[in-house]
């Protein structure tokens, strides 16, 4: 939202303001928001409306607590000719010293995810000419293959929702939330809207891209990548590491007619994503430093989004100037002392099935950018921990995951066929049919009892949850279907590092994002990698670039 522009003669500055509020009682077009801002905006720099050259939005949120005065609320930077107030700080992007004094071998990056391309970003631009790794395929092709598998139900266990360029967040939301402070954040953002995304994200306090946009994004970040010098291998698996004196010197690469090949490597960046089973245990055979952690299991509700809508918005339902309506809820079972809450909450989307394995389901929720399907859904998840529902061992957690899947892959009969349940069936053993109900991407559901998915003490809390959720937004329930299972939320595990990024005992490995076990989401995983390019950078800076240049 940019006012226009017009020649001054005289003292021009940019001028920041926060925390203008706006009703949206008085505003029913994006013209008629804009005018009203323009002229809050002016009052806020004591200057006349004609006296503002420009106007740009630093961050805009919306104020829905009082559900009979809805406001948005925004800060601004102001161009203005004269006026008074906080000089509008200057931000720069990111620049990366080049090292290309580097004489070793190529840096690797495992993962195509957003860790391991914003990773190989930072290392392209440095001209290291990153080699990434990806067991899956390019974004366009691997669409092609997900779409298949829905309609027709033929998996392939090396490119599905969970692997491929793009990683498990190439068919989501695309939500770009963080609570991150790290300024990288901004630089994320930066990027992506260089890469096609649309401006908004960088002041939308909860921005996403949406799953029908990111193919785009995802493939015009890997021109940028390959126009710096990198290179991708997709369809390749690692399947060993080369150590020398404790540290990396090689890796062996399978490739997709399954031959090995052994290429030298000093750096590996590791983002496999949350879903790299295989990667665990080849690490956990190597010796790996890895620890079990605590994640959350559970269903995929799905829900009537008009409901969601007037809960949230009051009479303010289908304004113009709202999107669909999303929540983020919790509940403490104090029997249980376990935490559950909601999870990736897709406004306007749809249920999919998010299976990778061949005798495992999953279920995932996805959004398209207009988010206009009229369901809405979330994960509803229940905490679960090492040395309480599963062993302490660094994949006990995996083990967990996978003998949920396994039964839900039961629950549906075999064949990847989704199991479905109407809510009041699961609450309360109502006859209820979530047949006609679920709008799942998938080749086929399948009415299933999931009350005997879970052990009773995280029924009975999903049962007081849901329960409570209703109470606290009416229409929560209204015509809601479950699906099974939710069960990759995060990492089950932590591949060890230390503070420069490393490996606890393998120097040259660079464990970073989800799959690692240290971020949660497109853009925290995005940070996360760019902070162990730069801890790589930071490797060749001292190894190989004389003092004498710093």
């Amino acid at each position: 939202m940019a006012g226009t522009k017009r020649g001054y003669r005289g003292c021009r500055r940019w001028l920041r303001l926060h925390d203008l509020r706006l009703p949206l009682a008085g505003m029913h077009s994006a013209a008629e928001e804009e005018a009203l801002l323009l002229r809050r905006a002016a009052a806020g720099c004591g200057v006349a409306p004609a006296s503002v050259l420009e106007l740009r939005l630093v961050k805009k949120s919306l104020d829905a607590r009082d559900k009979g005065r809805l406001r948005f609320v925004y800060t601004v930077d102001v161009l203005a000719a004269g006026g008074h107030g906080e000089i509008a700080p200057q931000e720069e992007p990111l620049t990366v010293a080049c090292c290309a004094a580097h004489g070793g071998p190529r840096p690797y990056v495992l993962g195509a995810g957003p860790a391991g391309l914003f990773a190989a970003w930072v290392l392209a631009s440095a001209g290291l000419r990153p080699v990434v790794i990806e067991q899956g395929r390019d974004v366009q092709q691997r669409s092609d293959y997900v779409e298949r598998f829905w309609r027709q139900g033929r998996l392939d266990p090396d490119c599905n929702i969970q692997f491929g360029e793009g990683g498990a967040g190439a068919f989501s939301d695309g939500k770009l939330t963080s609570r991150s402070k790290d300024p990288l954040v901004r630089e994320v953002l930066r990027l992506l809207i260089d890469a096609g995304a649309e401006p908004s994200i960088a002041w939308w306090h909860k921005p996403h891209l949406g799953s029908d946009r990111l193919p785009a994004i995802i493939a015009n970040l890997r021109q940028r990548i390959a126009a710096l010098g990198g290179d991708f291998l997709f369809t390749t698996t690692l399947s060993g590491l080369l150590r020398h004196q404790g540290g990396l010197c090689g890796l062996l690469l399978r490739d997709a007619a399954g031959i090995t090949h052994e290429v030298a490597a000093e750096v590996l960046i590791l983002a496999p994503g949350n879903g790299g089973r295989q990667i665990y245990r080849l690490l956990a055979a190597e010796g790996i430093a890895l620890a079990a952690k605590p994640f959350a299991v559970g269903l995929r509700i799905e829900q009537e989004q008009a409901a969601i809508d007037r809960a949230q918005y009051g009479s303010f339902a289908q304004h113009p100037l709202l999107s669909a309506a999303d929540y983020g809820l919790t509940y403490h079972d104090t029997a249980a002392a376990r935490g559950i809450y909601t999870f990736c909450n897709c406004p306007g989307g749809f249920v999919v099935n998010a299976s990778s394995e061949a005798d495992g389901l999953l279920v995932n929720g996805m959004s398209l950018a207009a988010r206009d399907s009229g369901r809405a859904n979330a994960a509803v998840v229940v905490q679960v921990m090492p040395e309480r529902d599963f062993g302490a061992g660094p994949l006990d957690g995996m083990a967990y995951q996978e003998k949920l899947e396994r039964a839900a892959f039961a629950l549906g009969g075999g064949g990847h066929c989704l199991p479905v349940m109407a809510v009041e069936s699961f609450l309360c053993g109502a006859a209820a049919d979530g047949l006609s109900r679920s709008t799942a991407c998938t080749a086929a559901k399948r009415e299933a009892d999931l009350r005997t998915l879970f052990p009773a003490e995280i029924y009975q809390g999903i049962c007081a949850a849901l329960r409570h959720w209703q109470h606290q937004l009416p229409g929560f329930l209204d015509q809601a279907v479950l699906a099974a299972v939710e069960s990759r939320t995060s990492a089950p595990l932590r591949i060890l590092r230390g503070e420069d990024h490393v490996s606890l005992n393998c120097a040259g490995l660079y464990p970073a994002g989800e799959g690692a076990g240290y971020a949660g989401g497109i853009v925290s995983s995005a940070v996360d990698g760019m902070r162990a390019a730069l801890a790589v950078l930071a490797r060749y800076d001292r190894a190989h670039i004389p003092a004498t240049a710093e």
